[in-house]
């Protein structure tokens, strides 16, 4: 689930382990709502250098949740994708 967004890519202490800088790297994102799992792998974060805590940009976000609508509304049920900019349009 997405559980944490970013105004920019910016460099911070990770608000769950306190100890520890984010830096830019990647994560997967699981989706699971309503019997619809979405697993993006790839996806661009700030991810802290302590604890692997990740932090996900708010565009980033809202284009994984416009995946999972059009995902919805096809009547998929289970999808894994690669994270493409841009690709929230395309399902």
């Amino acid at each position: 689930m997405v559980r944490k967004f970013l105004n920019k890519e910016e460099i911070m202490k990770c608000v769950i382990c306190k100890h520890g800088q984010t830096k830019e790297g990647l994560t997967t994102v699981t989706f699971d709502r309503d019997g619809l799992t979405l697993v993006v792998k790839e996806v661009p974060a700030q991810v802290c250098t302590n604890c692997g805590e990740d932090y996900v940009d708010e565009h980033v976000a809202h284009e994984i949740l416009g995946i999972a609508e059009r995902m919805a509304k096809s009547g998929a049920v289970v999808d894994v994708r690669k994270y493409v900019a841009g690709s929230a349009g395309s399902c």
